[in-house]
């Protein structure tokens, strides 16, 4: 070959082999030279750069010993058996094992070289490094695969109109958006034939300025799909410049049918809220996790006395009644934290003119699919007249229960009167009987003297029978005996000088304390009787091991009067004699002078009036009575 002849005129150090030395040694690809099985026979030294090996370390290897198994079967059909029969085989990439141990992918060209006979002699191979080519190219496929999974899932398609060549082009989501098939094509026309009817105008409209002045678009329209399908598309445009001169315009269309339902639906949805929660006659309010008032309803307000305005700078419980703070906190708390998603509590609202209002609370938290709290709806039902006929309900039914036992005490003191009456009237009555009849048949003077003086003995004790059993009628038939204003001190002190004698002669200590209740409206008779009954009964049971001391107090508990009357005296066993110790003439001491009279007669004046009395008592301990004397003088009988 005459490369001065054919190529120019080359300078002298580059005549003859050492130019194509040159040319072989000095290429950045790295060029070899195989037998016509393949296996190397000459490797310039940019095969130490591309593989690691030394070009004397390749020699007489077989290149399959170092190519991936997975491409050794497309390297022999695709390039090395077209070399082998004598054509030329496009390029073919491949990954190549380095002597370090790792992969590197190569692309190689591959050229049969025929002897003078035209027989393939020889195959000569350029290689070189695409590692960065194929790295970005696998890049590339991954971006288009996320990029139509992306599309599809957000049904997004796009399209490209190209001014200068008149094609466009349309990806397959803009097919599948129409329901249309990709093999009949689109194209401008038929885009604005799907387009809604009343939407057509600003479709073309939005289109042709874009084209004509490049001004973008962004807006939602409606088109009827290939099966009749009505859609809601949101479409975008841009143009396409070069050299200031638009040259196509691209843009794209998604679907957004379903976030329009879900949109309608949603503002369905809030427009039924906001009737409900506006028009409501009961009262409805939404806090936020501080507790702060961010929508209120106008019955809501009414409740309350507080215009809208003004409740949303507060908290829930700035109006709240302040006894009631440590309820509320307690239950919007769990809520707040999402240990429980609805309370109900009964609660007072103090109204903006300082009145109580009695209502029932029910709330529901309301959170976001992560659990966060949006916001805590409360609905307030108005209980106060509820509320005030439950009272009214429970104190008649107090008083009906304490008729009731009023009722069934005096039946039973009835019953007691009868049995005082019938045995203490006709054993006098028998006895005067008989003696009348000893009378008759007595024979001397004597006789008849000494039956009279019985006579007359018996008479006296059922005289005082019967005025002991008077006295009791008089107090119950004397229930609403007139009241007076009248204080303990003084009616204590008139008591006290009635038994000064004895009080000096056992040197007894009295101690009074009147301070938290000084006096009373109540009849003055019966308050001097009933604590000159509860003082002498203190006197007559002393104990004889210790100095007596009677101590008298009045109090208030629960809106009732109270006197109380404590001795340290002889006490009694309350197991044994507890029922019997306010009946007629019982008495329970036999070394101590008593006609069981006193405290008969001190609680019937108590009861008559609507009042109650009870005792505390331990043998060799003392004895205290109890005296309630305002109760129910309603319930007098």
């Amino acid at each position: 070959m005459n490369v001065q002849e054919d190529n120019g005129t080359l300078p002298a150090d580059f005549q003859g082999e050492a130019f194509f030395r040159i040319l072989v040694e000095k290429s950045r690809d790295m060029v070899c030279l195989h037998d016509i099985e393949g296996r190397y026979l000459y490797a310039n030294p940019r095969c130490k750069e591309l593989t690691g090996y030394e070009p004397r370390e390749l020699l007489n290897r077989d290149p399959y010993d170092f190519i991936h198994a997975e491409d050794r079967r497309r390297i022999r059909l695709e390039s090395h058996d077209l070399a082998k029969a004598g054509t030329n085989p496009h390029s073919i990439d491949y990954r190549f094992l380095k002597k370090e141990g790792t992969y590197v992918w190569l692309q190689t060209h591959t050229q049969p070289i025929p002897d003078v006979s035209g027989k393939i002699k020889y195959l000569h191979t350029t290689t070189r490094e695409i590692s960065d080519q194929i790295e970005l190219l696998d890049k590339l496929k991954l971006s288009e695969r996320l990029s139509g999974l992306m599309s599809e899932l957000a049904h997004v398609g796009g399209w490209e109109s190209d001014f200068l060549t008149g094609t466009i082009h349309w990806t397959e989501e803009v097919y599948s958006i129409f329901e249309r098939n990709p093999s009949s094509g689109l194209n401008k026309e038929i885009i604005y034939g799907y387009c809604h009817p009343e939407d057509l105008v600003i479709v073309m409209h939005h289109n042709r300025r874009l084209g004509e002045t490049g001004e973008s678009y962004s807006f939602e329209h409606r088109i009827v799909t290939q099966s009749g399908r009505v859609k809601w598309l949101r479409s975008q445009g841009k143009a396409n410049y070069s050299d200031g001169k638009i040259v196509g315009i691209y843009g794209a269309i998604q679907d957004i049918t379903l976030s329009k339902i879900v949109e309608e639906e949603i503002r369905i949805s809030e427009k039924k809220f906001s009737l409900a929660f506006h028009n409501s006659g009961i009262g409805i309010f939404l806090l936020d996790k501080e507790g702060r008032f961010i929508e209120v309803n106008q019955s809501f307000s009414d409740l309350v006395g507080y215009p809208a305005e003004e409740l949303w700078s507060k908290k829930l419980n700035d109006i709240a009644f302040s006894e009631d703070t440590a309820l509320v906190e307690e239950m919007f708390g769990r809520i707040f934290s999402g240990e429980k998603e609805s309370g109900q509590l009964i609660k007072r609202y103090l109204h903006k003119k300082g009145f109580l209002i009695w209502t029932l609370i029910t709330a529901v938290a309301v959170r976001k699919d992560s659990g966060e709290l949006m916001f805590v709806v409360v609905q307030v039902q108005d209980i106060s007249r509820r509320r005030t006929l439950e009272n009214i309900l429970r104190e008649k039914n107090s008083r009906l229960k304490s008729v009731s036992k009023t009722l069934q005490e005096r039946i039973s003191q009835l019953e007691e009167f009868n049995q005082i009456v019938s045995h203490n009237i006709r054993s006098p009555i028998g006895n005067i009987s008989t003696l009348i009849k000893f009378l008759e048949e007595a024979e001397t003077e004597e006789e008849k003297k000494e039956f009279v003086e019985y006579l007359k003995e018996t008479a006296d004790q059922l005289l005082c029978t019967l005025n002991e059993l008077v006295e009791v009628i008089k107090i119950r038939q004397n229930a609403n005996v007139s009241s007076e204003q009248i204080y303990f001190e003084e009616v204590f002190e008139r008591v006290k000088g009635m038994f000064l004698g004895q009080i000096m002669e056992v040197g007894a200590i009295i101690n009074t304390d009147f301070k938290d209740a000084p006096g009373v409206v109540y009849p003055k008779i019966y308050l001097e009787s009933i604590l000159l009954n509860l003082f002498s009964n203190a006197l007559k049971y002393r104990s004889p091991k210790r100095k007596l001391c009677i101590n008298v107090r009045t109090y208030w508990q629960n809106s009732a009067l109270m006197i109380e009357v404590q001795d340290n005296g002889l006490g009694l066993d309350l197991n044994k004699y507890g029922n019997q110790i306010f009946r007629l003439h019982k008495t329970f001491h036999r070394d101590t002078e008593g006609k069981g009279l006193g405290l008969f007669m001190t609680k019937n004046q108590v009861e008559s009036l609507g009042g109650e009395i009870r005792v505390e008592s331990e043998p060799d301990v003392g004895t205290k009575f109890i005296v309630q004397l305002n109760k129910g003088y309603e319930f007098a009988i």
